[in-house]
């Protein structure tokens, strides 16, 4: 079978590798839109220790202990300048996000599957032609790919504004931190992701972003602002931003199929969902692995792509509603504002309770995908 998986991202990665292994026959080959060098991004979370959890990417790599990874066992809510600390109940892993990817590269140009950068995607038709299956793993890119259809996305933007930075502070917990000024409120998510760095998530209401007049000011004024406002919790250590990553409001994108014809999708392409559960890449494995065991388990492509959507897509909804009850409160928070540290805690720990368990149903993709 000839594929073409477009995207070097974790999902394109991670099932262009595991597929290879698994058909070591077939021709799999890679294109990317961006240079090599160009991976956006700081760090990001991942679920438990590799090698033993098969929901993070670094358990396929040989030596994940080379990027550096950090493992987080507490969960720290900042309210009325009270921290409130617990535990998060699992094992989280920090990493880079650029390491991370350039990792999952060089194993897939080691398993003899080329790259191609700076290549945009050819015509549908061109591509239909050309291979026996497309895996579309561009992330929310869906502008720049032409697909059937059916597989038209559904695109909704959250209210709030949001920016990524990294900072040289570094955080020992997952911490949630709310701190108010003259302008507004602003809510910041940090972790540390290496022994030097860590993300620096930052959101606000539409209304602050305004008052504050972060639209007119530099990228640097910007961040010397924020880090004003979390001063408390940066110590004099700066927040950096990385060209291209500007305040913007969450993009949420869904589809209704994650396949069609030659067509397939996975990880964002398929499924975006709010930073805020952090669960992105780990989306982008379950659903990597779990097209690597539908297309392996069955030599009718059209079945074993049936398959795929019908074991997919629940998931990927799922994802879908748990992200947005996420979002939704965090846009939403200004009317707890008044509420106690332990109450807010309380509210934020139930946001998603009345949802079926995402982590259920994410083990459940990995067992069938990994035949436990």
């Amino acid at each position: 079978m000839k594929i073409l998986v477009i995207g070097a991202g974790p999902a394109g990665l991670i099932f262009a590798s595991q597929m290879k292994q698994a058909q070591p026959g077939w021709d799999i080959s890679i294109v990317e839109k961006n240079t090599q060098e160009e991976v956006l991004g700081w760090g990001v979370v991942l679920p438990g220790r590799p090698p033993r959890h098969p929901a993070n990417p670094l358990s396929y790599l040989e030596q994940p202990e080379r990027l550096n990874p950090q493992y987080l066992e507490e969960f720290k809510l900042v309210h009325h300048d009270q921290p409130n600390l617990m535990s998060t109940g699992v094992t989280l892993c920090g990493v880079e996000r650029r390491g991370l990817v350039q990792a999952l590269r060089a194993k897939c140009v080691a398993a003899g599957i080329a790259i191609s950068y700076e290549t945009p995607p050819a015509s549908q038709a061109q591509l239909e032609a050309e291979y026996d299956l497309v895996v579309v793993a561009n992330g929310v890119n869906h502008k720049t790919l032409q697909l059937p259809p059916s597989l038209a996305p559904q695109i909704d933007f959250g209210r709030n504004k949001y920016i990524w930075y990294g900072t040289t502070q570094l955080f020992d917990q997952m911490n949630l931190v709310f701190r108010s000024n003259a302008q507004g409120m602003f809510i910041g998510h940090a972790y540390r992701y290496s022994d030097t760095m860590s993300t620096f998530v930052v959101e606000c209401d539409e209304q602050a972003y305004a008052r504050a007049e972060l639209e007119m000011r530099s990228e640097r004024d910007a961040a010397a602002y924020i880090a004003k406002v979390f001063e408390a919790e940066l110590g004099g250590h700066a927040l950096v931003s990385q060209p291209g990553q500007g305040w913007r409001n969450f993009m949420t994108l869904s589809r209704e199929r994650a396949c069609e014809g030659k067509f397939v999708l996975i990880g964002d392409a398929l499924q975006s969902g709010h930073f805020s559960i952090g669960h992105g890449t780990t989306m982008a494995v379950v659903l990597a692995l779990l097209l690597v065991k539908t297309l392996s388990a069955d030599t009718d492509p059209v079945a074993a792509l049936d398959n795929f959507n019908a074991r997919a897509l629940p998931l990927a909804h799922l994802f879908r509603d748990h992200a947005n009850s996420s979002r939704l409160w965090f846009e939403s928070v200004a009317e707890r504002m008044e509420l106690s540290n332990a109450d807010l805690t309380a509210s934020f720990d139930a946001r998603r309770k009345d949802l079926p368990p995402l982590q259920d149903a994410l083990m459940a993709s990995l067992g069938y995908a990994l035949g436990r």
